[in-house]
């Protein structure tokens, strides 16, 4: 009897510290999946700032292309033989280089 009564609060000790540990085990798993969350959203959030600003990006790269259009045919109205003869001396120096390739 004498053991029995000095096992009785191990086994209670003991029946804690199991507690204890499920309650810890069940704490690290939330901690766990709260980061994993809070991970996927920070990237969902990096990825959505990416490709709003690729977006912005790719609309001011086409309103300079059309800006630098209406430049050029602007160019081209006021100096048509000017242009003919940069675009035949252009034309001229490629014929050129690709021959001088071969």
């Amino acid at each position: 009897m004498a053991k029995a009564a000095e096992e009785a609060p191990l086994r209670e000790e003991l029946a804690q510290l199991r507690a204890d540990i499920d309650s810890l085990i069940g704490t690290v798993g939330r901690l766990a999946e709260t980061a994993s969350d809070q991970v996927v959203s920070g990237a969902r959030h990096a990825a959505r700032s990416v490709h709003d600003r690729a977006g912005d990006t790719y609309e001011a790269a086409l309103a300079e292309g059309r800006r630098t259009l209406k430049s050029t045919e602007k160019t081209i109205k006021a100096h048509p033989f000017l242009s003919l003869a940069i675009a035949a001396g252009i034309g001229w120096l490629v014929g050129k280089l690709i021959a001088w390739r071969d």
